[in-house]
């Protein structure tokens, strides 16, 4: 394997036998979904980041949900 960098990119060369192209393909390309996911969440936090009052509200509407819930039993 090498690796090589080109400024904030880079270049990732694999010698592998035929047969195990597309295995070697899959794992530097990664889960599809996984990367889509990784993304929401990121996007997510940064909205919470960008809009405190929001989540704090959130956040005091979770615990008194839970503080009502766990006050039932």
């Amino acid at each position: 394997m090498d690796i090589e960098r080109h400024g904030d990119e880079f270049e990732v060369s694999i010698s592998t036998r035929t047969e195990n192209l597309e295995r070697a393909q899959n794992i530097l390309q990664g889960n599809p979904v996984v990367g889509d996911l990784r993304d929401a969440g990121s996007r997510a936090l940064g909205a919470f980041h960008d809009n405190r009052p929001l989540a704090l509200g959130l956040a005091a509407l979770a615990g008194f949900a839970i503080f009502h819930v766990s006050k039932r039993r």
